[in-house]
């Protein structure tokens, strides 16, 4: 067996499977093509066909090929499909056919090409951490195949025999790595941004367990509330980290009218939210700055502790308002933008002499179903003996937080999924019973309430230093007017609401780590802006400037002149990179002998003794004889002490190494 070949093999087959985890790790794949490419190109790792069967096996990919090419067809015109996955179908079988080949078949640059090709169609899609794994290994195989099949065509071109993975291959490929990834990085840290952020393509939408939508209902997740630890939100704190933090209520949406079972939002509703002004100056402490990056859900909702007072959005969405104070935004992207919050909701002493001021429309927020008359009565129980409202909404929220309990496990019959079920029967439920109660009771009360979904607190990750809310973390409650402040946040539910299991399914540490890295390989490569540019380049570009010079901030245009460090950078890579191909060239890598031989031949062609064309070392003594006798002596010598250690594996002690330089000398000066 043909070792080195076999090698080569290896490492072009070690290509392909690189580009089809870093596909799959950013697109996924069809289950039955991806396992069927991924145990062809596994199976090539260590079994080739002889030449005779690898002559049938063509038979079989030709038409299967054609099916492919024909699926696709019909994919894209019939169907009206991506293109993507039906051609990343056929690459996957070109590559498959490619590597079950015989040894004897010249098909690495094939193979390379299609590799390459699959990588590339990875990176259409947003791809994961598998991919920047799957980039690695593919450019240190690359690295590695790439010289090797040179070598290896050189040889059986010129009929020599095929070279060996000797220690001098093998570091000339690991140089080519390391600059090849060294460049690779340093271009894209300090390369311009032509654009913000990254907008990949079948960027999958998150299932929510809590609805978002026009409508939600009680008791409308079936018997339980599953668990489900998908994270919708991380969220870091520029400003530091709240000491309330797993209190936060991270707002979505609101609903005006309930029918008894659903909550739904009003069509045409008049403008029915404060103006910021009334939030940045009656409400206490001062702004909370979130750095939110979303994921896609099937509402588009910018998520954010209320009253949000500004938002910063990436460019890939539009974020927009709507008469009630709800957040959207526009575009398929996943949401990353910064809001800014008020901290504290205002004193309670200021909410109780609240009296006259605006009022949102009656016909919404007081609006109720028809109700058994003791919810009625309750709600009059509750809130009699009190002259201001504050104090009966904080009587209606203590009343539910004290005497219900929170359950997951819900009602199996529409009758007991009823509110006046809850009230006045089971008196247990989740966050959406607990909500709906106080909104009916205080419009009963003649209190303006809505009721309001998001999601509560989160998980703090200290790796990535964020805040991981999932839709465990999915939650109701309740927003009351108060003229001159605007919508005030109350929860009546009881604490707890978080499982066991959601808890332990979160809390594995690996899951923690790896969505540490995940968080940050999204920030700092996938949404890597340019403003993210601007300020990381400023800042290390500050170490290099004196203290009278006042670093340029994030936005100056002069900041995003190129800085001294962005001109290290660079000058640091053509430095690399002429190493590189120094050592390619053979100079110190081949030792003292051939850079001496290299230096002879320069110095004889700049005299006109021989030309440009290849020429071996002896007809190179030759030539220099004749056209310099005096110099004939010395070339020879150099030449014999360069072919014994470089062919004859003889190392050169000092003497021979101090004989050689002078040979070099005398030559020279023969050779003027």
């Amino acid at each position: 067996m043909n070792r080195v070949a076999l090698t080569h093999r290896r490492l072009a087959v070690s290509m392909g499977l690189s580009g089809l985890v870093a596909f799959a790790g950013g697109a996924g794949m069809e289950p039955l093509s991806a396992t069927l490419a991924g145990s062809a190109l596994l199976l090539a790792l260590f079994w080739h066909p002889t030449p005779g069967l690898s002559s049938r096996l063509e038979k079989l990919w030709g038409p299967l090929a054609v099916l492919l090419v024909l699926r696709a067809l019909a994919w894209v015109f019939l169907l009206d499909g991506d293109v993507v996955m039906p051609v990343v179908d056929l690459l996957l079988l070109l590559l498959s056919a490619e590597s079950l080949r015989s040894l004897d078949a010249n098909n690495d640059v094939r193979i390379y090409a299609l590799s390459f090709a699959l990588l590339l169609a990875a990176t259409a899609y947003r791809p994961g951490l598998l991919f920047a794994l799957a980039f690695v290994a593919f450019v240190i195989a690359a690295s590695l195949a790439l010289p090797l099949g040179l070598l290896r065509r050189g040889a059986a071109r010129f009929g020599a025999a095929e070279p060996g993975l000797d220690r001098a291959l093998l570091g000339s490929s690991a140089r080519l790595a390391t600059v090849t990834l060294t460049v690779a990085a340093i271009v894209f840290l300090a390369f311009p941004r032509v654009s913000r952020g990254w907008s990949g393509r079948g960027e999958t939408m998150a299932t929510s367990v809590a609805g978002f939508a026009d409508q939600i209902s009680l008791g409308g997740h079936g018997s339980r509330i599953h668990s489900n630890p998908e994270i919708v939100l991380r969220v870091e704190f520029p400003d530091g980290v709240p000491d309330n933090l797993y209190s936060l209520h991270w707002r979505g949406r609101s609903y005006d009218r309930f029918d008894g079972v659903r909550w739904t939002r009003s069509e045409g509703v008049r403008p029915s939210t404060a103006p910021v002004e009334w939030y940045r100056e009656r409400w206490g402490g001062g702004l909370l700055r979130q750095r939110i990056y979303g994921a896609p859900l099937d509402a588009r909702v910018l998520f954010a502790v209320h009253p949000m007072v500004g938002v910063d959005a990436d460019s890939r969405i539009q974020p927009m308002f709507d008469n009630v104070g709800d957040f959207f935004y526009w575009g398929r992207a996943a949401p990353l933008y910064t809001a800014e919050s008020i901290v504290r909701p205002p004193p309670p002493d200021s909410l109780r002499a609240t009296r006259g001021g605006y009022m949102p429309d009656r016909t919404r927020y007081l609006q109720l179903p028809r109700l058994p008359d003791r919810i009625t009565e309750l709600a009059d129980s509750l809130t009699r003996d009190y002259d201001n409202d504050y104090d009966k909404v904080v009587a209606v929220e203590r009343w539910l937080r004290t005497t219900f309990s929170y359950t997951r496990e819900l009602p199996r019959t529409a009758g007991e999924a009823s509110l006046d079920h809850f009230l006045f029967e089971r008196k247990a439920g989740h966050c959406e019973y607990f909500s709906s109660a106080m909104v009916v009771l205080l419009r009963a009360a003649g209190i303006y309430a809505r009721n309001v979904n998001g999601f509560l607190g989160g998980r703090w990750n200290d790796f990535g230093r964020y805040l991981a809310v999932t839709q465990n973390e999915a939650h109701s409650w309740v927003e009351v007017w108060f003229p001159n402040y605007g919508w005030v946040t109350f929860d009546p539910t009881p604490g707890g609401s978080i499982d066991g299991t959601a808890e332990a399914e979160w809390l594995w540490p690996g899951r923690i780590f790896l969505d540490g890295l995940q968080h940050r390989w999204s920030k700092w490569v996938l949404d890597y802006s340019a403003a993210d540019q601007v300020g990381m380049l400023d800042r290390f570009g500050s170490l290099f400037e004196r203290d009278e010079d006042p670093a340029p901030t994030p936005g100056d245009p002069d900041a995003a002149l190129p800085s001294g460090l962005t001109l290290l950078l660079l000058g640091g890579a053509t430095l690399v990179a002429l190493l590189f191909v120094r050592g390619l060239r053979g100079g110190r890598a081949a030792g003292p002998e051939g850079a001496a031989y290299l230096r002879m031949l320069a110095v004889a062609r700049r005299a006109g003794v021989v030309g440009d064309d290849e020429i071996t070392p002896l007809h190179l003594v030759e030539r220099i004889g004749s056209e310099a006798p005096e110099a004939g002596p010395s070339a020879a010598r150099l030449v014999d002490l360069y072919l014994r250690a470089r062919f004859g594996r003889h190392p050169l002690d000092r003497d021979e190494t101090r004989e050689l330089r002078e040979a070099l000398a005398r030559v020279r000066r023969s050779l003027g």
